[in-house]
């Protein structure tokens, strides 16, 4: 395989670290060939260490971006101001960027000001963690580690490039990169070392210049972490929940999380679960989550404090659907009775009407309106009731309510509440 350039730091020889990928070697190959230099870096360094196969491969180079666009056929100017072009391969794309220092971080966001580089080591030298700041040179078969991240990975241990303070003043998304790292899945939990930890806690006024949207992107994927009960009982420990919500979040509902499956707004739902309903939708707005994640935590948040009576049976399983479930689930969770939540279970849902417009207009001499409208429904929600199966027990039901007198807006509907 073509060599490019050699990095400007030593590096440790480790055969067949990343696995063979030809539209990769295609990539770093071109590079290479055009006398440049290139390295796999970052987390796909990181996951290969550790044993696990990358979702994605990024690669750096001393190619300028004019240069990374020259040398291939298919090119996407992903972020070209901040060096980075996305490169299609076979059926693959990677990120390519290119070396660069950098001065000033004004708005705690993004550099001011970008410089393109040749040297690895400093590239390497303004990356957040340890464990992502190792690069490998795949035609020399080296890990270049010059912040000690392999050494880290094998210790669990989590820790700034350098100055810790200094790397999260940077960028204060790094502060929710930080938690959400701790969270190792299977492998358990990875602490971060002491000066990191005050570094968290001392810079987590940084959130406030972190778009709400990213924020959330990071800390949505912390909440179904599989430890993610031990990273959000530090970050509320740390300060840094109430500063992202804006209310005090109490541990113990937090701990409760363990017990549900890996349920984004189920968990979300009970770590809110002693604030008032408008404190939650307070929440949800500063957090501008998604119209669907919002609606399913403020339901899922109502029906906490919430359970079907017996004679509800029916209308709360064809109302609630497979979400009886994560009802049931979430009352466990807070050590709640789901006797009659899971009686409910015996029931189908997804319901259809047995009667139309047309059917109720022949033996009612209604004409279409809000009348004939909420009729419907009030027959449909005796169907769901009674368990009604055909036309027959429908005309009973028509002729045993009282339709031609009463404000139709009050007649009942076919819903659980």
């Amino acid at each position: 395989m073509e060599e490019g350039l050699l990095a400007d730091v030593a590096g440790e020889e480790i055969p067949s670290l990343i696995p063979d990928n030809d539209d990769l070697k295609h990539v770093i190959e071109v590079l290479c060939a055009g006398g440049y230099g290139a390295w796999i870096v970052g987390g796909a360094v990181r996951d290969c260490i550790l044993g696990s196969a990358p979702k994605e491969y990024d690669i750096c180079t001393t190619a300028k971006p004019n240069e990374v666009i020259e040398s291939f056929e298919e090119t996407i100017l992903t972020g070209e101001k901040y060096g980075t072009i996305t490169v299609k391969s076979g059926d693959s794309m990677f990120e390519v960027t290119t070396l660069r220092t950098e001065t000033g971080y004004g708005d705690g966001r993004r550099p001011d000001e970008v410089n393109w580089g040749t040297s690895l080591k400093i590239d390497l030298s303004r990356r957040d963690f340890t464990m992502n700041a190792m690069a490998y040179d795949l035609a020399r078969q080296l890990l270049h580690d010059p912040y000690g991240g392999k050494l880290d990975l094998q210790k669990g241990c989590l820790r700034a490039v350098g100055d810790a303070s200094q790397r999260l003043s940077e960028d204060g998304l790094r502060i929710m990169r930080a938690y959400r790292f701790m969270d190792r899945q299977e492998n358990g939990i990875w602490y971060p070392e002491s000066e990191l930890s005050i570094a968290l806690i001392e810079n987590r006024a940084m959130l406030t210049m972190v778009s709400i949207e990213r924020i959330w992107n990071e800390l949505s994927r912390i909440i179904i972490g599989k430890n993610a009960e031990i990273v959000l009982s530090r970050m509320n420990d740390d300060g840094v929940l109430g500063a992202i919500f804006g209310y005090p979040i109490n541990s113990e509902n937090i701990a409760l999380i363990s017990k549900l499956d890996e349920d984004l707004e189920a968990r979300f739902a009970i770590i809110l679960s002693q604030l008032r309903i408008r404190e939650v939708e307070v929440i949800l707005e500063r957090l501008k989550v998604s119209n669907a994640v919002s609606s399913r935590v403020r339901n899922l948040h109502s029906l906490l404090s919430k359970t079907p009576t017996s004679n509800e049976l029916r209308l709360y399983r064809n109302t609630l659907g497979k979400e009886v479930l994560t009802h049931s689930s979430m009352l466990s969770a807070i050590e709640a009775d789901t006797a009659l939540v899971n009686k409910s279970l015996e029931y189908p849902y997804d319901i259809e009407c047995l009667v139309d417009g047309d059917w109720i207009m022949d033996r009612t001499g209604l004409s279409p309106g809000i009348k004939l409208g909420r009729l419907k429904d009030w027959l449909f929600r005796i169907q769901i009731e009674r368990g009604y199966d055909n036309l027959g027990q429908m005309e009973t039901a028509l002729c045993t309510i009282p339709w031609q007198s009463g404000d139709p807006k009050e007649w009942p509907r076919p819903m659980w509440s």
